[in-house]
């Protein structure tokens, strides 16, 4: 391996280090004995935790997009299993090595991928909907979410629905596929229904469910077709109507 090449590798795991200690600092609760306060030293961890990442930290995270962009555009010419980490790096433009600094496996990456397209759509129809006031007007501004992605990227559009056909155990560790899966239900139920995860109940959910199943159905027969099968208002009504009928 050259020199360029091993300073690329060596700055990369340690800003990605640095990034999930960061993470870890933030998320961490350390017991306290009798309500004790943190240390000031341990408060001060947690502020700079907080700060905005560095140079090459922010270079790191570019580099882990871009395989991310050069995996969808990969599948377009190939089946998802037939696509090797070569041919997404070659895409990407980087040495092999830079892919394991920051993914195991190609199984880890699918998954990285998948929550990353996954939290994309959600942070749209969180947005979609923010103005929202009931939930028939929510599921319809996330309809049009749906149907604005499939329109605008219709390439993540086809990455989803070919992900979404692989059996649950057949992508990383079992039951990790499905795990992502009910996760995104449950937030896209609390998107819908305007409520915070405490607060969601079995209906909530199965309303989720049922509009994420039917929009995905329509938008896979489209793309494939072609040519869309209704209009996103249509769509609206049939999500609707069926909600109501397994509620």
């Amino acid at each position: 391996m050259d020199r360029a090449i091993n300073e690329t590798v060596d700055y990369e795991w340690i800003q990605c280090t640095i990034m999930t200690i960061r993470s870890a600092l933030v998320k961490s609760t350390p017991d306290r004995e009798n309500g004790q306060m943190q240390s000031n030293s341990e408060n001060q961890l947690q502020e700079d935790a907080l700060k905005p990442l560095g140079r090459r930290a922010r270079k790191a995270m570019a580099v882990r997009q871009s395989l991310f962009m050069a995996g969808l555009a990969a599948f377009e010419r190939q089946p998802i299993g037939l696509v090797s980490i070569l041919d997404i790096t070659e895409e990407a433009d980087v040495a092999k090595g830079v892919f394991y600094l920051h993914f195991k496996s190609k199984d880890e990456y699918l998954l990285a991928l998948w929550e990353d397209v996954q939290r994309s759509f959600l942070d749209g129809a969180r947005a979609a909907t923010l103005e929202c006031r009931s939930h028939t007007n929510r599921i319809e501004a996330t309809v049009r979410h749906y149907a604005r992605i499939t329109q605008e990227s219709p390439t993540t559009a086809r990455f989803w629905i070919r992900m979404s056909s692989y059996f649950p155990d057949e992508v990383g560790e079992p039951g990790h596929l499905a795990r992502i899966h009910q996760e995104y239900v449950q937030q896209l139920a609390a998107t819908l229904a305007g409520r915070t995860f405490d607060d969601l109940t079995p209906a909530d959910v199965r309303g989720a469910l049922l509009t994420d199943s039917i929009c995905w159905a329509v938008i896979s027969t489209s793309i494939s077709t072609g040519e869309l099968l209704c209009e996103s208002d249509s769509l609206t009504r049939i999500v609707a109507s069926a909600i109501k009928l397994v509620n």
